[in-house]
């Protein structure tokens, strides 16, 4: 009666890393400019530049697996 327990993916794992990253980067920055008063414009430029980075990398790796296994698949029907 127990849902099986599933392995999580590596994949899914960096997605949910990246999301809590972009939201402690937003309350950093609400902090930031309430206490400055000014735009966090250094946190705003690498902050985004590197959560940007890891998803490029994330979709990379997920493109690459997909391949990867549909390559697999059709050697296997041949």
């Amino acid at each position: 009666m127990k849902k099986p327990i599933t392995k999580k993916k590596t994949l899914d794992l960096f997605v949910k890393g990246v999301f809590i990253y972009f939201i402690l980067f937003v309350c950093v920055g609400w902090i930031t400019y309430w206490i400055k008063g000014d735009v966090p414009e250094s946190l705003i430029q690498f902050g985004l530049g590197g959560g940007t980075i890891e998803l490029a990398c994330m979709a990379a790796i997920e493109i690459l697996t997909n391949k990867k296994v549909e390559k697999k698949d059709d050697e296997m029907v041949d």
